[in-house]
């Protein structure tokens, strides 16, 4: 039985060129990315405390998931009573404008609760769970879950209560 000769294939011969990069250039990129982050994070920062300084502003979380999910899905925002709306503002946005408004009209709690055992990481600590539904004036009406604090909750409360100016056709307008 003769054997076969072993063949070792010989890589001295090729010859991989690599593209060499020059470190100040890449020194340059990195120090660029960097500073872009920090841009992004100083004008999320300030976005946050100038609607933060509204009035009428406090923490509230907004349930975007479905509703049929086992994990509900939550995002962080500011929410600030305005005269005719409760508007919402995402905590990590760029935009000035509310993502959602819900009309101080047509907004009515249903329920107030704890958060569930998979909603407590997900919204804020001690914070309560307000389902609302809102849209029967234009005959969709929609639900909509927020997490709040009980301070906020009562000041929401009072404010869906008192009248908004021009509602209430009961008042005389020098009364």
């Amino acid at each position: 039985m003769s054997s076969l000769p072993l063949i070792r294939p010989n890589f001295s011969d090729l010859s991989i060129k690599l593209a060499t990069v020059n470190p100040s250039v890449l020194l340059i990129v990195l120090l660029s990315l960097v500073g872009l982050a920090l841009a992004l994070i100083v004008v999320v920062t300030i976005r946050r405390r100038s609607i933060s300084k509204l009035s009428g502003a406090f923490d509230c979380s907004i349930n975007v998931g479905e509703e049929s999910s086992s994990r509900p899905r939550w995002r962080l925002g500011v929410a600030v009573f305005a005269v005719a709306s409760l508007d919402w503002y995402p905590v990590f946005a760029l935009t000035r404008r509310a993502a959602v408004s819900l009309p101080r009209a047509d907004l009515d709690i249903l329920v107030r609760r704890k958060p569930t055992s998979g909603e407590q990481y997900s919204v804020l600590p001690d914070a309560v769970v307000v389902d609302c539904s809102y849209g029967k004036a234009d005959g969709r009406p929609r639900s909509v879950s927020l997490a709040m604090d009980t301070e906020s909750l009562s000041t929401m409360a009072s404010w869906l209560e008192s009248s908004p100016p021009g509602f209430n056709p009961t008042m005389g307008r020098f009364t």
